[in-house]
């Protein structure tokens, strides 16, 4: 590691500048249990759930304590709050159903309300690998499924039966035909996907405000987010001997001796292949948005400063025994000074920047880890099957919750990283 003599000059300036900053983190602990809801009808657990007209419909509320929430909830239909926990479905339609204790929100339960000679059309997968077995469903308003009495149309050609296999991907559209007392129906069309997930790269920044060579890694970094969508950023920082770092990780220190790294800066792809000066693009670029069999859905949601997550992997080969899930919360946007040794440098984007940079804008700084830093274990899990795990966290006051990402990768048992995906916290992102 190169150390300018000009840092410990520096020393004492940023060491009081620690407070314009977020702190430091505390020592990880395990997650804690915050409550939940789960609300439930008593017609049954589909998705949705198809009834007839006029049917009324009770609700309970219970949650993850095991307390009954009901008459503490609100409930509403289509975002209007009901009286009760009783609601009578009196015209045809589509409608979701969801419960409100203080500002916890519960599941929402979807319905379909149909006359005698109506039919719910149903995709078990509508976003589908290619390969994958899409099964549709024919839901009358007693709530049997009718579809071996009925023809199916997938892009307006008839297929034989009420599955799809697709080796190729695409948008899709499917409609139903069907008999009543001698009549002839038509569905609604509904679309469908079949999709080969790509590949994001994960590209690791062991880092630190006190070192001035790791400019050039941010540098980058921000050009390798212009050349591609397909890259999963993480941000490690590291506290100097006499120079704090208030967004140190607080396990970076075993995390540098487990991957093998010394001195900073050190970049990282897929957690094991070293990205060296000048950070060439082609490392990455030669992998990023390839066809990969893993993919990854994170749906997060924040009430306050309780963080829910939920992730869900689905692979074209299946997850092995051996792999693992690593969730990681970084935040953006922290304005702190940086020590920049290239302010010098003729020619360098950050000549004349400032020794430090004043106003250095640090991104994707990793700040929990939602397993264990080295992966939680996964099953092994067949083809198409979901693996699915939920977090929940207690945020610190002092993080801006707008610039917060989940970036979750799936790592093998040499801990290379397989695929990756990140999302805003807060965004629903599904299968890609």
């Amino acid at each position: 590691m190169k150390i300018n003599p000009y840092f410990r000059i520096l020393s004492l300036f940023l060491v009081v500048a620690v407070a314009s900053c977020s702190k430091s983190e505390d020592p990880i602990k395990p997650v804690q249990e915050e409550l939940s809801l789960i609300l439930k009808s008593d017609v049954g657990n589909g998705d949705p759930e198809v009834i007839t007209v006029n049917r009324m419909v009770t609700f309970t509320i219970t949650g993850s304590d095991g307390e009954d929430y009901t008459a503490l909830s609100k409930i509403s239909v289509n975002d209007t709050e009901i009286q009760g926990n009783t609601y009578t479905f009196a015209a045809t339609g589509s409608y979701t159903v969801k419960a409100i204790y203080q500002s916890i929100s519960s599941n929402t339960l979807n319905f379909e309300v149909l006359e005698p000679t109506q039919r719910a059309l149903t995709i078990d997968v509508p976003k589908a690998l290619r390969n994958q077995t899409i099964t549709f469903g024919l839901i009358d308003s007693n709530g049997d499924n009718t579809a071996s009495e009925a023809t199916f149309y997938v892009n307006d050609a008839a297929i034989s039966g009420f599955t799809f296999v697709s080796a190729s991907a695409g948008g899709f559209d499917v409609y139903a035909e069907y008999e009543v007392n001698g009549e002839i129906y038509t569905t609604e069309k509904k679309p469908f996907e079949v999709f080969i997930p790509k590949r994001k790269v994960v590209l690791e920044d062991y880092t630190g405000a006190w070192c001035g060579y790791c400019p050039a890694v941010a540098l980058a970094i921000d050009t390798a987010k212009t050349k591609t969508p397909h890259v999963s950023v993480v941000a490690i920082h590291e506290s100097a001997f006499s120079f704090p770092d208030p967004m140190e990780f607080p396990q970076i220190k075993e995390m540098k001796a487990y991957f093998g790294i010394g001195g900073l800066p050190q970049a990282r792809l897929n957690r094991i292949q070293k990205w060296m000066d000048p950070y060439p693009m082609n490392e990455i670029l030669s992998m990023a948005g390839k066809d990969n069999n893993i993919s990854i859905a994170i749906n997060s949601q924040l009430t306050g400063l309780n963080l829910s997550v939920d992730v869900k992997l689905v692979s074209e080969t299946g997850l092995e025994a051996g792999d693992k899930l690593v969730v990681y919360l970084t935040e953006s946007g922290i304005i702190y000074p940086q020590i920049n040794y290239f302010d010098n440098v003729p020619g360098h984007p950050l000549q004349g920047a400032g020794n430090p940079i004043p106003e250095f804008e640090h991104n994707d700084v990793l700040r929990k880890s939602l397993t264990n830093v080295y992966g939680d274990n996964i099953p092994a899990t067949p083809a198409f099957q979901v693996y699915q795990k939920s977090f929940t966290l207690t945020l610190p006051s002092d993080y801006v919750t707008s610039n917060l990402s989940m970036v979750v990768m799936v790592v093998n048992s040499e801990d290379s990283a397989k695929n990756s995906q990140f999302s805003k916290v807060g965004e629903n992102k599904n299968y890609e």
